[in-house]
């Protein structure tokens, strides 16, 4: 919202500068984007006269209608190319002489123009800065001083103030508003403006009449008559405040309307009062089929839920919204029914959302007029009217106003303040700065009695005054103090928070992107996962769709829809993984939650494994691919190795390939698994290509106990390396043979390494072979060949006992 400065200082007397004020509105909690001059660079342009049009110059290729028109000054004469339409004889106009500068920098000088000399220039609203019209040259009233400083005259020295204020803050949404802001946090006397209606014999309610159908949407409705009007162009100093804080100037009647709206924040609304059907007002909704042309021209139909301002026939306006284009002031307009009203915010807001209507007066009403200052803004509007129309004010006001509520009263006391803020402003200022914002208070008392005024609609309890309080006393006068007796603490991050950070760290240190999708899925895709069971899930009373209807049992849905919007994209390596929470049913453990919810992180791979590049592997990914990102988060989380289990027919997700997949173990625990989608997973989700997908329970792995971290030096004396070869039946893991080794806890043996496995002819049907590099290292000493020998036929013994292995010989 723009604010004029020198318009702001007709209600608050104040000597700081534009920059000083904006700064103070911002330490109030009203922000200020931009604080700048009205018009930059115009310098040297006058009120001019058209005094003859010398000579027709014709139209020229671009389309202009050039003419040479003698511009009078008091003291000098000049001939002037203008191509605007209405440059005529005896119009006063802005007139931009040699020498003179505008906005932009551009530099006025005689010129020649297709062989004739042009000796300054007529501007229009859009040349000098202060509108968008430059289809025409500013037209100035027949007695505006010729010769006269263009800057002067329209009051150009002016600085505009952008504010933006919050939703909870409509009676900040005018000059009025912000003058009464100023005037609190500067101490400066507040003017509130000089309103005293000229009424006539003839009596309002002789002239109109208003019925209201509808309280809950219209509490209250006003309305005067102004009569004997003329319509015609607003003088200067109303046209260019207007076009200062973004108007455009249209007529002094509509024009007042604006005006008053942007100077007290009430919208109003003038219809021609000839058109109005037997000069009756009825507010109702609107009904079914019924149909409107607004202001803009547009036929709009409307819904039963609506409020619209009618007379007997028909709609007239849509209440708070926009007025009807049957009503409209017109230049043949001589009586006004001019209508200020309190509309029902909720109402005017899904009214403007439905009818895709955003005017000024909507945004206004849907945050809340002032109900009790209707009347101030009608008067004050009905007497513009009258002064600038040459019209008389009919006697009284038909005033509508079924249900007046008395305004709140609240008790503040000072030890509320000082608990809320730790500070408190003596009494005298406590009770300065509540009047200053308008509230009415009684001190006689050890509470204060404030009474909140009407245009204060976020103001509901005791610490709202506190609130305002201390954003006018000033945050700046709170005292640094320390707390009393207390130490202060380290901050200690939740476990699970921790664990996602390591667990991200590591996964995106591994060349995978983290996603983060809907906790809400669609039931019918759980379904092909093999959620066949409602009571499994929980679902959403009200979502947003069928697709967003369920809470999430597994992170795998919402991935594998991330690989097909991938693969629709043409991205056909993907690799992500993704920390959140799954829901299920409430299960007795839970205690008092809801419902049970788990920590997961969830890993998918598609496509290559490497990213495309010239020294990249053509490989794609596979299982165990998966595999090792489930462990890389096992490793993470600092519990020490996970098992590995295959499952057998019938067990593990439903949604993995029987056959390849696997649980992950920690003890006698399952804490996740991986393995490849379902080929029925991947029709359902649209995907062609194999992916793998692991899944761990963050939850299961936080309650396991962590591994001590010990510290050891570099080994000081060589490594002894020796492999081991066996052919074992198929159904024995290499994980197994291993789990085996380790088992034997021999302390020489420092690492193991699986480095070959083999399946083929040369080891026979049903039968595999597996090869490890076995090293073996001492802290104390270089260990010989008969102790390595002696380990190495331990483990050879211990391998071929326990899984009938064929040792196929040691190197």
């Amino acid at each position: 919202m723009k604010i004029s400065h020198r318009w702001l200082l007709e209600f608050v007397e104040t000597d700081l500068p534009p920059a000083a004020i904006a700064d103070r509105l911002v330490n109030a909690g009203i922000e200020v984007p931009s604080v700048s001059p009205l018009v930059e660079g115009l310098s040297g342009v006058v009120v001019g006269e058209i005094e003859a049009i010398e000579k027709d110059l014709g139209v020229t290729p671009a389309g202009h209608h050039n003419r040479l028109c003698r511009v009078a000054l008091p003291n000098k004469k000049f001939s002037v190319i203008c191509g605007a339409p209405n440059a005529a004889a005896d119009l006063r106009t802005a007139f931009a002489p040699p020498g003179a500068t505008l906005p932009g920098g551009r530099a006025i000088k005689a010129a020649k123009i297709r062989g004739t000399v042009s000796e300054g220039m007529l501007c229009s609203e859009l040349e000098l800065g202060i509108g968008q019209d430059g289809s025409v040259i500013l037209e100035l009233p027949a007695d505006a001083p010729l010769g006269a400083p263009l800057i002067q005259y329209l009051g150009l020295d002016d600085t505009i103030l952008e504010i933006e204020i919050t939703p909870n803050r409509p009676d900040a949404l005018s000059i009025v508003g912000v003058a009464r802001e100023v005037a609190a946090l500067t101490g400066a006397p507040f003017r509130f403006p000089q309103i005293a209606v000229k009424e006539g014999e003839t009596e309002a309610a002789m002239l109109a009449t208003v019925e209201i159908l509808d309280p809950d949407l219209c509490p209250r409705y006003a309305a005067r008559v102004i009569t004997g009007l003329t319509v015609k162009p607003s003088p200067p100093w109303l046209a260019q405040r207007l076009r200062a804080v973004g108007l455009r100037p249209i007529n002094n009647l509509v024009d007042v309307t604006n005006y008053v709206l942007w100077e007290m924040g009430q919208p109003l609304h003038a219809f021609d009062y000839d058109t109005i059907s037997q000069h009756a007002i009825v507010v109702r909704r609107a009904r079914p089929g019924e149909r409107l042309r607004t202001l803009d021209g547009q036929d709009r139909a409307l819904e039963p839920d609506m409020l619209m301002i009618c007379d007997p026939e028909r709609a007239v306006a849509i209440g708070g919204v926009m007025g009807g284009g049957h009503t409209e002031v017109t230049a043949a307009t001589t009586t006004v029914l001019l209508e200020s009203a309190y509309f029902n915010p909720g109402s005017v807001r899904r009214t403007a959302r439905a009818l895709g209507l955003h005017t000024d007066a909507a945004y206004r009403f849907e945050r809340g007029a002032d109900i009790e200052g209707l009347r101030e803004a009608l008067d004050r509007a009905a007497q513009l009217m009258a002064d600038l129309g040459g019209g008389a004010v009919a006697k009284g006001v038909v005033d509508v106003y079924p249900g007046p509520k008395p305004r709140p009263r609240i008790a503040l006391r000072r030890s509320r303040i000082d608990r809320l803020i730790g500070a408190c402003p003596p009494s005298e200022e406590v009770v300065r700065i509540l009047q200053a914002l308008g509230f009415a208070v009684d001190d006689s008392g050890v509470a204060l009695q404030v009474v909140v005024p009407s245009f204060r609609r976020d103001i509901a309890q005791e610490d709202d005054l506190v609130e305002e309080i201390i954003r006018v006393w000033g945050y700046d006068k709170i005292p640094s103090t320390l707390s009393k007796g207390s130490q202060l603490q380290p901050v200690t991050r939740p476990a699970d928070l921790t664990l996602s950070g390591n667990v991200t760290a590591a996964l995106t240190a591994a060349g995978l992107y983290q996603a983060v999708t809907y906790a809400f899925v669609d039931p019918g895709r759980l379904a092909a996962m093999g959620w066949s069971a409602p009571e499994a899930l929980i679902a959403l009373q009200n979502p947003i769709s069928v697709e967003r209807s369920v809470l999430r049992p597994s992170l795998a849905p919402g991935l594998l829809e991330v690989v097909a919007l991938n693969g629709s994209r043409q991205i056909p390596d993907v690799r992500v993984f993704e920390i959140g929470q799954t829901f299920a049913p409430h299960r007795d453990e839970d205690g008092d939650c809801p419902a049970h919810e788990e920590l997961w992180v969830a890993v998918v791979l598609t496509g290559q494994r490497a990213a495309r590049a010239w020294h990249a592997g053509r490989e794609r990914a596979d299982v165990y691919d998966a595999k090792g990102a489930a462990e890389l988060v096992v490793g993470a989380a600092g519990v020490g190795e996970a098992g590995v289990t295959p499952y057998v027919a019938g067990k593990g997700p439903r949604y993995l390939e029987e056959g390849r997949a696997a649980a992950l173990t920690a003890g006698d625990r399952e804490i996740g698994w991986f393995g490849e989608v379902a080929l029925h997973v991947r029709e359902a989700f649209d995907l062609p290509a194999p992916l793998f997908l692991a899944e761990v329970s963050l939850t299961a792995l936080l309650a396991l106990p962590r591994r001590e971290i010990r510290y050891e030096p570099l080994p000081r004396f060589p490594a002894v390396q020796r492999d081991l070869a066996v052919v074992v039946p198929t159904e024995v893991t290499a994980g197994q043979v291993e789990a085996a080794i380790r088992a034997m806890t021999l302390p020489l043996l420092s690492r193991i390494t699986l480095f070959d496995v083999y399946e083929g002819g040369q080891v026979g049907a049903g039968k595999r072979s597996l090869a490890w590099s076995l090293t073996f290292q001492a802290a104390d000493r270089t260990l010989t060949d008969k102790e390595v020998n002696d380990l190495h036929a331990k483990i050879v013994a211990e391998i071929g006992r326990r899984f009938a292995a064929e040792i196929r010989g040691v190197s």
